[in-house]
């Protein structure tokens, strides 16, 4: 056999190879709530204050990879992720195209005609008189009071816990109490959040004015992503849970500018859920959405309980704790 020969069959054997290692490779669009908490939150670190175009799962000998698309100062860029949210690889693709830009823009001018204008974000605080401790229907600010979620947070096993501690802090002259949330994905520490709510004599009403943010990655912090504090780079307070809850009603629960801008629409105020800690009636159903990445999530409230349930999550207990 010649050498021409025997070079003709080592490549046809190394296109063979690479045809197969494609065909058994299968990609699929998903929205950001799809993918894993840690590919998550690298994906919104990435972007940024820009623009999140769309997101590509990709599946090759049982691996699972992320390949985003994203523009960010007028440039398209890709980035692949593994699933534990490392980045593996970046290319810049140059300027958004015309066409893409002008369905980004599209797309931008469809959100702000549905939603911008109507959600409220200025609520008179300088003529509120507040408390750090209290409750409304659907929310108990009470030092020892605990929730326990636990659920799918895409293919892991995912855990929330709840506790509103002992511990207060001021933020802007105001008194807040802390509020602490534990998030655990495969049994693993991802995020420890020290969140600071008060409540409205008045109205019942109950304000966020902030956050304190720890990510965690293999037992280390990482990252800070999301931290705000009202009074701080023009933040404002929001408001987590209204004192009365009507359908339609829109308002920013974080409103920091290019940090937090999380905001909520009531959709139902007579749902009803079955979870693990039992089947809860006529409950309070929220549609939450960031503006800055495009991620939304609906969460259930339930009368003199609290969050019961946050998209793949539901309670399994709740009460007082020491």
């Amino acid at each position: 056999m010649t050498n021409a020969i025997k070079f003709a069959i080592v490549t046809l054997a190394m296109i063979g190879t690479l045809a197969s290692n494609a065909a058994a490779a299968q990609e699929k669009k998903v929205k950001i709530e799809d993918v894993p908490a840690a590919v998550k939150k690298a994906i919104k670190k990435a972007v940024g204050g820009g623009e999140l175009v769309d997101i590509g799962e990709i599946t090759a000998d049982d691996e699972k990879t992320y390949e985003i698309e994203m523009h960010v100062d007028g440039k398209e860029i890709d980035v692949v992720f593994d699933a534990t949210g490392q980045e593996i690889s970046r290319s810049d693709e140059g300027a958004v195209a015309p066409k893409k830009k002008a369905k980004a823009d599209k797309a931008d001018k469809k959100g702000q005609d549905k939603s911008g204008d109507q959600f409220q974000h200025d609520f008179g605080l300088e003529d509120r008189e507040f408390s750090t401790t209290g409750r409304n229907r659907y929310f108990i600010l009470e030092p020892g009071y605990q929730q326990v979620l636990e659920g799918k947070d895409g293919d892991h096993d995912a855990r929330l816990q709840v506790t509103v501690l002992d511990d207060t802090k001021e933020i802007g002259g105001i008194q807040t109490r802390v509020v602490e949330e534990r998030e655990t994905v495969d049994g693993k520490l991802v995020e420890v959040s020290r969140n600071f709510f008060a409540i409205c004599k008045s109205t019942g009403s109950v304000f966020y004015f902030g956050e304190e943010v720890d990510i965690y990655r293999d037992g280390k912090v990482i990252d800070h992503e999301g931290a705000w504090l009202h009074g701080r780079d023009n933040a404002q307070a929001g408001i987590m849970m209204p004192g009365e809850c009507l359908i339609g009603a829109a308002y920013y629960q974080e409103y920091a500018p290019k940090q937090a801008m999380d905001r909520a629409r009531i959709q139902d105020v007579s749902a009803t859920i079955k979870t693990p800690a039992g089947e809860f009636s006529n409950c309070l159903k929220v549609w939450e959405e960031n503006p800055l990445d495009g991620d939304s999530e609906t969460k259930t409230f339930a009368p003199g309980v609290g969050l019961v349930q946050d998209e793949g999550l539901l309670l399994v207990k709740h009460g007082f704790v020491k």
